[in-house]
C-alpha cells in the first residue's frame, strides 16, 4: 500500500501491520506533518508493460540504494515506528518501505507474574526472651524516672501521689510537696509600728493556697524601704520561724487552706516608711 503526505505530496509505501500499530497516524519525514495514512491510501503501482515473464511468476528486482527519510508514526503513550524511504524510478515521488524500529516497551506491571510471599517464620524462644528483656528494661527505666522526678511528676499529676508514696515507702524516700505558691498566695498583709516603741513593728499576713493541692510552705521575704522607695533592710523568714512549734511543716498547707502569720520584729534605728513581701523556695 502507498500513502501520500497531504502537505508536501511525498508518497510512502506502508503495510497494514505497520498502520495497525498506531491506527494509521504517521509523521512525514520530509515536512514533519502528522496525518492519517488511511485517508490518503493509494493503489499499488502496476507492473510496467513490455515485461515478458512466464505466467504465474514475478520478477525479483534488487532494491536500489536507499535514501533514508525517517517518518515517525505517532500516538500518545506508544513508541514510534520509523519508515525508511526508498526511491524507485517508476514512481513520481519517493516511496517509503515500512521498516519498524519499535522501542522496547516497559513491562506492564499488571502482567508480571505474582511471586509467592515467603512463609512467616515461627517465633522461637530467642524472640520471647528478647521481648521479656526489653519489657524488663523499659519497666526499670520507668521506675528510675519516677524515682528521680517524683517531685515534678506529683506536681503535674496530683493523682499519682498515692502510687509514688507507696513506691517511696519500699525505697525509704519521700515524695516532696509541690512548690507552686506565688505572690498571689498573699491574700492580705500589714506592717504596724508600736506606738510606745518605734523600733518594734508587727508584720501580719494571710497566706492562702488556691492551687488545688497541698503545697510546701514557702520562705517569706520582707523588704523595708524609705520614703524614696529605696530598700533599707531585707529579711528572709523560713517556715520554722513563722509557724508554731507544734506545726507539722512536712504536711504543707492544705489545698484551699489559709494561715494567718504574725511576726514581731525589732528594726532598731531604721526609718522605714514602706515594705514589700515576696514568696520563694530554697
Amino acid at each position: 500500500m502507498q500513502t501520500t503526505c497531504p502537505e508536501c505530496r511525498t508518497t510512502f509505501r506502508v503495510s497494514q501491520d505497520h498502520l495497525g500499530l498506531r491506527r494509521g497516524m504517521v509523521r512525514c519525514g520530509t515536512c514533519n506533518a502528522v496525518f492519517n495514512a488511511y485517508d490518503t491510501l493509494l493503489p499499488e503501482l502496476e507492473s510496467p508493460p513490455g515485461d515478458d515473464l512466464p505466467e504465474g511468476k514475478a520478477a525479483v528486482v534488487p532494491p536500489p540504494e536507499v535514501a533514508h527519510q525517517p517518518v515517525s508514526v505517532t500516538e500518545t503513550g506508544l513508541p514510534p515506528v520509523t519508515l525508511v524511504a526508498t526511491e524507485q524510478p517508476a514512481a513520481d515521488s519517493p516511496v517509503v518501505e515500512a521498516t519498524p524500529a519499535i522501542e522496547k516497551a516497559a513491562p506492564d506491571i499488571l502482567l508480571e507474574p505474582i511471586r509467592p510471599q515467603p512463609a512467616s517464620q515461627p517465633l522461637t524462644w530467642k524472640f520471647w526472651v528478647s521481648l521479656l528483656l526489653a519489657l524488663l528494661l523499659a519497666g526499670l527505666l520507668a521506675l528510675q524516672a519516677a524515682y528521680f522526678l517524683r517531685g515534678e511528676l506529683v506536681s503535674a499529676v496530683p493523682a499519682s501521689r498515692p502510687a509514688l508514696e507507696l513506691l517511696c515507702r519500699s525505697l525509704h524516700c519521700d515524695v516532696p510537696l509541690p512548690r507552686q505558691l506565688t505572690q498571689a498566695a498573699i491574700a492580705a498583709s500589714s506592717l504596724e509600728h508600736d506606738s510606745e516603741n518605734k523600733s518594734r513593728v508587727r508584720l501580719t499576713l494571710l497566706l492562702a493556697n488556691h492551687s488545688g493541692q497541698a503545697q510546701a510552705w514557702p520562705q517569706i521575704m520582707l523588704t523595708l524601704s524609705d520614703v524614696r522607695q529605696a530598700p533599707v533592710a531585707r529579711q528572709v523568714f523560713r517556715p520554722q520561724s513563722y509557724l508554731p512549734k507544734d506545726a507539722k511543716i512536712s504536711a504543707g498547707i492544705a489545698a484551699g487552706g489559709e494561715r494567718e502569720i504574725r511576726l514581731d520584729l525589732d528594726i532598731g534605728n531604721l526609718v522605714a516608711s514602706g515594705y514589700a513581701l515576696s514568696l520563694s523556695y530554697p
